[in-house]
């Protein structure tokens, strides 16, 4: 028995709920669907509209935007079942076993699957840079995650036992965009919960305009350092970790000094049609860097 867990805000998810359905319909054991809108726009809460019709679908449309950590929250006390299986509105599921390949291993406490980026570049120039990053950074390879699994964890597509959700939840402080999974994986760390890691991938498909990653990279990262002051140990994050490095050559202030106009210059380029990675590390780097320092 499970319950599918659609958090939505700004996408169109009548695709995914239908693939989902049919889906549900074969695995010979009862099942639902909930979908909770974050106050999209009218836009978006039109095109939606029709799920609201569908056969073992709960939809609900919040009146205000709640944030991405209270929203997974609220399944808790509205969802059946006791396994929890949350999909993000803005991927795509390829598999036709995708949901026998989790029941098959439902036993286990927690369950991550995976995600993958479209391996097509985007027709669209502007957003070059978010697909090339999730392509050769975000996608990780299985090998990776069963050696990594809290490092590696992300909550765009996960199985959790509603019992242990309960103990530990997502943090509500935590209402922007960024590192809200991160401070879950941490807190099943610290728990000795573990994550159990299945090659059952979901497709990105809801990539964002370069200005606007850019946007919601630097918020991810003020919720890193916010991460950082609840005493957590978060040194194996690659940023984390180059900063440590560089401090610990006396490089920061250097690097600090030229970061304002030195993130100016570098924008420009991440907001090109030829967006350099190595470019983008450097940026988040700077940000960190006056996040720092209060700057």
């Amino acid at each position: 028995m499970i319950s599918i867990c659609i958090p939505i805000y700004n996408f169109n998810v009548l695709s995914l709920v239908e693939t989902l359905t049919l889906q549900g319909k074969e695995i010979n054991q009862p099942f639902e669907i909930i979908c909770i809108d974050d106050h999209s726009s009218d836009f978006f809460r039109k095109i939606n509209a029709p799920i609201e019709t569908m056969d073992n679908i709960q939809f609900i449309s919040l009146e205000k935007n709640i944030g991405r950590s209270k929203i997974r929250n609220m399944f808790i006390d509205i969802s059946k079942f006791d396994k929890l299986l949350f999909i993000d509105c803005d991927y795509s599921v390829s598999s036709k076993m995708f949901l026998k390949n989790y029941l098959a291993i439902s036993n286990f406490d927690v369950i991550y699957g995976g995600r993958k980026h479209h391996p097509i570049k985007p027709k669209k120039s502007n957003e070059k840079l978010r697909w090339k990053y999730g392509l050769k950074v975000e996608d990780q390879s299985f090998d990776y995650r069963l050696n990594n699994p809290y490092l590696s964890f992300r909550s765009n597509n996960f199985l959790i036992k509603k019992s242990v959700f309960k103990i530990i939840k997502f943090d509500e402080s935590f209402i922007s965009y960024g590192h809200e999974d991160t401070l879950l994986a941490l807190e099943l760390q610290k728990r000795n919960i573990k994550i159990h890691q299945i090659d059952n991938s979901v497709y990105h498909d809801g990539i964002e305009e370069n200005a606007e990653f850019l946007l919601k990279t630097r918020t991810a990262i003020k919720n890193l350092s916010k991460i950082e002051s609840k005493k957590y140990n978060i040194n194996s994050i690659k940023l984390i970790n180059t900063y440590l490095r560089i401090k610990k050559l006396n490089l920061d202030k250097l690097l600090l000094l030229i970061s304002k106009n030195g993130m100016t210059i570098i924008e420009k380029q991440l907001l090109s049609s030829w967006p350099s990675l190595k470019l983008f590390n450097l940026y988040k780097l700077l940000f960190y860097i006056r996040e720092q320092n209060n700057v």
